[in-house]
């Protein structure tokens, strides 16, 4: 009986030193930095929603991937992001729309307005690249749909692979940091092309009121005559 007692101490004091000397986890940020506004911006007469952005199963765990070769994708399990690259990529144009200061509002799902547009998106890759040079991988593609229609108006894939400058995990984080950080200001500004675009097509509506200018007038005329010409039903309510 007493060399029982014996063991039992042995064996919880073995496991008490085990669990000691268990490896800490280590978790890390992406920071992704908002431009300056530009100065006396155009604001667009349109509301947005970002959508909650899609990725693979393996990376909404937080865990930091990393792929060798072709195929083969692993995890660091004691390495992981304070947030997982979701809800990075959907804070983050949110963050960036709004500073541009020039949609009427930008929100979540999770807000009961109804939005002109919605932005919705796919991660496909984040993660470490050994191939056996370390490169820090990013891949997404995001799509803006009318509300309205769901039909979809404009898209954007971005791919791009960043050498890595240095050996350890953080050189990694921080090397797909400045790549995200990159492809989502690609992805804004994108977006405020196409808005732009938007704005400068818009056709003068029916009932707006005839410019005093003579040259106005021809020119209110003359639109007013081509989309009769286009869209003859429009012609009746103007």
């Amino acid at each position: 009986m007493k060399r029982l007692r014996q063991l039992i101490v042995v064996t919880a004091s073995l496991l008490a030193a085990a669990c000691g000397a268990a490896r800490p986890i280590k978790y890390y940020r992406l920071e992704i930095p908002s431009p300056t506004p530009a100065a006396a911006a155009k604001a667009f007469s349109f509301s947005l929603q970002v959508a909650n952005i899609d990725s693979p199963p393996i990376m909404r765990d937080g865990r930091i991937l990393y792929q060798v070769g072709t195929h083969e994708v692993g995890t660091y399990e004691y390495h992981r992001w304070v947030e997982t690259p979701d809800r990075v990529v959907q804070d983050s144009l949110i963050r960036l729309l709004r500073s541009s200061g020039k949609f009427q509002s930008v929100d979540t799902p999770r807000n009961s307005l109804k939005p002109d547009y919605i932005v919705q998106g796919k991660i496909y890759e984040f993660a470490e690249m050994d191939k056996p040079q370390v490169f820090a991988r990013v891949s997404l593609e995001i799509e803006l749909h009318e509300a309205k229609t769901g039909r979809t108006v404009w898209s954007r894939i971005y791919t791009n692979e960043d050498s890595v400058d240095g050996k350890e995990l953080p050189d990694v984080v921080h090397a797909l940091d400045q790549n995200l950080g990159r492809g989502l200001l690609q992805i804004v500004t994108g977006l405020d092309q196409y808005f732009t675009g938007r704005s400068i097509c818009r056709w003068p509506k029916l009932t707006d009121r005839i410019p005093d200018d003579s040259w106005a007038k021809h020119d209110w005329h003359e639109t007013r005559a081509l989309r009769n010409h286009l869209a003859p039903g429009l012609g009746r309510h103007g």
